[in-house]
């Protein structure tokens, strides 16, 4: 039995438990800062540093079998492109549900379910032939293939899947199927690979050429999933993840083939990887409850979630909206400095809502052009200057040619001008008006800056638009 196959190998179900937290994550939850793996922060580096971690140890088993002169025969080597193979499709199919796996993408076509299907009664038979060669080339027999010998002698992987079962029972089948398979071949010798394996073809081929066809017919229906899922089940990033995670899992156990007293060396990264999984899942648990505590102005709980984890200050929101940007918007000030204390990083915009001028300076100087980026919300940095009153950052901009006749791209519609009078800083409408700005701009709705002036009974925003030749 191989390594990875026995109950007490802990790496796969530990990378299989890491894959279930992400896979069905979309790409907000990736991008949140409330999880990192040293300096690299982000979600998503869960499932790349995990990658990197299971290639490292790969590594390491190969090196440490060739120090004890076990390196992988010809034929484990062979089995491990086919071992990576099964496991990319394991990763394709691990998304779906039912409803998805039996949906054919055109009528006519073959769904996931008949592929799979297909697969496994295919790739049964691929064994048997195999099998029923091995047996010829030990009793010096050559045998035609047999469909009833090759059931007999695959018997191991139970009884084959029917084309109706759920993806639940097909996937299991498949999974006895392929544990079996192995099981059986990574003993085969050099000189058997030249063994003949007969089948359907007319022209016998050898024992190493069916690995390879078995390899080969695996890819090409992993392909046709593939194009059936880009209409039925497109692919997300996560799942994008977890099929390169699987693929360095795969050359993991293909590294153990003919060499399982050497599972122990994983048992270090499995309790890693579960450690790790645990701080994701509460990861993912405590962001929406730290948004929630924000825009409530629960200052207690953010506190507490910030003492628990630091990183969950750089979190982001379902709408990618940082958990500081959000503090802003919703005018809790307290949050706000909880958040910077915790660490929380200031891109341009939030340099510019809570007006931390060096910063605004240090992207001047990387790139002028920054004055006039649009944030993921569709404000600019002056917008935002203008409407939360940092009129430092505001006269900065102005003087670095920020666009006053930027309009906003969101619903909103709004100019730098609407920004400062929903801000009621008089001092910035002044030194927008002395930029040029159009005091007649009409933002979404029709609403002049006027217009909301007079409704906020700002006299001296008033004063300094009549000024510019508004009218009421």
């Amino acid at each position: 039995m191989t390594a990875f196959n026995n109950a007490e190998f802990a790496l796969t179900p530990a990378v299989e438990r890491l894959a279930a937290t992400l896979i069905h994550q979309g790409d907000t939850v990736l991008d949140s800062q409330g999880w990192a793996w040293g300096d690299y922060g982000g979600l998503r580096m869960a499932l790349i540093c995990t990658v990197q971690d299971l290639d490292d140890l790969a590594a390491e088993l190969l090196d440490r079998r060739a120090a004890m002169g076990n390196s992988p025969t010809l034929a484990q080597r062979l089995l491990a492109h086919h071992h990576i193979a099964y496991w990319d499709l394991r990763a394709l199919v691990a998304s779906l549900n039912e409803e998805r796996f039996a949906m054919p993408p055109a009528e006519g076509e073959w769904p996931v379910q008949t592929t799979l299907f297909h697969i496994c009664r295919a790739e049964r038979g691929f064994w048997g032939s195999m099998l029923i060669g091995l047996s010829n080339f030990q009793s010096g027999n050559v045998l035609p293939f047999d469909g009833d010998l090759a059931q007999q002698l695959t018997a191991a992987a139970e009884p084959a899947p029917q084309d109706t079962d759920s993806l639940v029972m097909m996937a299991t089948a498949y999974h006895r199927l392929h544990s079996a398979l192995l099981d059986d071949l990574q003993t085969i010798k050099d000189v058997e690979l030249d063994a003949p394996s007969p089948f359907w073809e007319p022209v016998i081929p050898t024992v190493h050429f069916r690995i390879g066809r078995l390899t080969a017919h695996l890819h090409e229906h992993t392909v046709q999933i593939e194009k059936t899922l880009a209409v039925v089940a497109p692919q997300t990033e996560a799942q994008m993840h977890v099929r390169r995670l699987y693929r360095a899992l795969a050359g993991v156990e293909s590294a153990l083939l003919g060499a399982p007293d050497l599972g122990y060396l994983c048992d270090e990264l499995a309790a890693e990887i579960n450690a790790r999984t645990a701080a994701v899942n509460q990861t993912v648990a405590d962001i929406p409850t730290l948004f929630d505590a924000i825009r409530r102005g629960d200052s207690l709980t953010v506190h507490r979630l910030l003492q628990a984890n630091r990183k969950l200050a750089n979190a982001s929101d379902a709408s990618r909206l940082s958990a500081l940007m959000t503090a802003v918007y919703y005018h809790q000030k307290a949050i706000v400095q909880f958040l910077r204390d915790a660490g929380a990083e200031l891109d341009l915009f939030a340099a510019a809502a809570v007006g931390h001028l060096p910063e605004i300076e240090a992207h001047y100087q990387w790139n002028p052009k920054t004055v006039n980026w649009i944030a993921r919300d569709g404000f600019t940095p002056l917008q935002l200057a203008c409407f939360f009153g940092q009129e430092a950052v505001v006269r900065y901009l102005l003087e670095r040619r920020a666009d006053v006749h930027a309009v906003s791209r969101n619903g909103m519609g709004l100019q730098a001008i609407h920004a400062a009078v929903a801000g009621r800083n008089a001092a910035i409408v002044y030194a927008l008006v002395q930029a040029g700005a159009d005091v007649h701009a009409r933002q979404a709705g029709g609403h002049t800056p006027m217009q909301a002036a007079v409704e906020n009974q700002d006299e001296e925003i008033i004063a300094a638009l009549r000024s510019a030749g508004a009218t009421e």
